[in-house]
């Protein structure tokens, strides 16, 4: 975590050079207490306060104050925008007693930050987040934790609010996810296969598969466990790859939020039509050797074709096959001057 840590006052600049010795970061101080001694890692505020806080808010993933409380929320107050992308902010009183988490707690690391900087100070971490407080994981971290997208969002407030309030809320996780890994939100939902139930306050699904929305509240995390291994010609169609790619998830019914990481060969790393797919989904694109690959292509047909352009009998397939871990193929897709392959990742 790329940290900056704030103090306005000479009692909390001996607090931030605490925080600094053991986790790192930079140190923003009052200009007039600045010396030219201190180390590189500290750093004078010469603009006005809160637009020095808007100018370095999206820099770091977090922000330490040490400062009062009120300071720190009219500080960051009109640049808050969304738990999915602020910093995590935590606030520590001038005297080191305190380590308040304040925002972005669950997804931005704040309340885990909070505990990290209580054992370096020795101090009482606040954490306020209802679920914490209940004793049990939150969606949005478990979430966090397991690599899951969540989808719908917007209604994710909602959904842990019913599950905090111990309202029912109806859990369908798909075949073959290890459910052990979900025992925390099992304790607090209950298990439903076919029809969500009509007592249901809300439910959640985890699934890569595009589900009829229910009407009472509800959140998708999405297994991104879909992988795409792509063979292309130069030059070829963008628009030709993203029909195929729409082909295969009606096949299967997959979500798009599903698709974990696209794979290929190194040489196709400027690709355009790849290069766009993966910005689209917004994923990574994993990129193999003709060494790699060709551990792999006799399990595969292979074009000679293929092997006079590239150096390897076949892309799409041995690349998925690697980047899923061994996974299952689900579909294989031809375009014109274009493979497409969908694997699922092997989860064990």
């Amino acid at each position: 975590m790329e940290l900056a840590i704030i103090a306005l006052t000479k009692s909390g600049i001996n607090i931030a050079h605490k925080i600094e010795a053991r986790m790192g970061g930079d140190i923003y101080i009052t200009e007039r207490f600045f010396d030219q001694s201190d180390s590189g890692k500290v750093h004078p505020i010469k603009t006005p306060f809160i637009d020095f806080v808007h100018r370095i808010f999206p820099k770091y993933t977090g922000l330490i104050f040490v400062t009062a409380t009120g300071i720190a929320v009219r500080a960051i107050a009109n640049v808050i925008k969304d738990k999915r992308t602020d910093p995590a902010v935590v606030v520590v009183d001038e005297q080191g007693k305190f380590a308040i988490s304040l925002l972005s707690g669950h997804l931005g690391g704040a309340n885990e930050l909070a505990l990290k900087i209580a054992r370096v100070l020795g101090c009482t971490p606040v954490i306020t987040t209802a679920s914490d407080i209940q004793g049990f994981e939150s969606i949005d971290l478990l979430a966090k934790r397991l690599g899951l997208y969540i989808d719908n969002f917007s209604n994710l407030a909602r959904v842990s609010s019913c599950i905090v309030n111990g309202e029912k809320v109806a859990l369908s996780v798909e075949r073959g996810f290890p459910q052990e890994k979900l025992v925390g939100l099992s304790d607090k939902t209950q298990g439903f296969s076919g029809g969500v139930p009509r007592d249901a306050a809300a439910t959640v699904f985890v699934t890569d598969e595009k589900i009829s929305p229910p009407t009472e509240p509800y959140a998708i995390l999405r297994p991104q466990n879909t992988v795409l291994g792509i063979g292309a010609r130069r030059g070829a169609s963008y628009q030709e790859l993203l029909s195929l790619l729409e082909k295969a998830l009606e096949d299967f019914n997959l979500s798009e939020q599903s698709v974990g990481c696209i794979s290929s060969i190194e040489i196709k790393k400027d690709e355009e039509c790849i290069c766009r797919l993966a910005e689209y989904l917004n994923v990574p694109l994993k990129l193999y050797t003709k060494a790699q690959l060709s551990e792999y292509e006799d399990r595969f047909p292979k074009s000679p074709f293929v092997k006079t352009a590239v150096g390897v009998g076949c892309v799409a397939r041995p690349s998925a096959y690697i980047a899923s871990l061994g996974g299952k193929e689900l579909g294989y897709y031809k375009g014109s001057g274009i493979t497409l392959s969908v694997f699922k990742r092997r989860t064990s």
